[in-house]
């Protein structure tokens, strides 16, 4: 995948606690869906899938609003965009704490 440099939603959204940081179904900035569309025209559909676009969707969401932060995000990946379950270790402990261990591998984890 190409690493391109994008802008960031991170300094209207530092110190912040992760309490306040985007949570749920985000809504994909239309900078990314330009990116993606973009990558996809580069590489074609025979290697940028459907999966690999949703992929790439979520993951350039993510980096756009949590890149600068420096917390760990617990998501769920939806044709939609991600869907934020927990960001922090303290939320997302808490959110796997009871949670089987099968369940929490179908979850994905983005660093910064």
């Amino acid at each position: 995948m190409l690493s391109i440099p994008i802008e960031h939603a991170a300094p209207s959204l530092r110190g912040k606690p992760p309490e306040e940081l985007p949570h749920g179904l985000i809504t994909l900035p239309e900078f990314v869906r330009q990116l993606v569309a973009k990558q996809k025209a580069t590489f074609g559909p025979g290697v940028y899938t459907v999966q690999a676009e949703e992929r790439a969707l979520s993951e350039h969401t993510l980096q756009y609003f949590f890149d600068q932060l420096g917390h760990e995000v617990l998501y769920r990946q939806t044709p939609e965009g991600p869907e934020v379950l927990a960001v922090g270790d303290e939320e997302r402990l808490a959110y796997t704490r009871d949670m089987p261990i099968e369940a929490q591998h179908r979850l994905k984890h983005w660093l910064p």
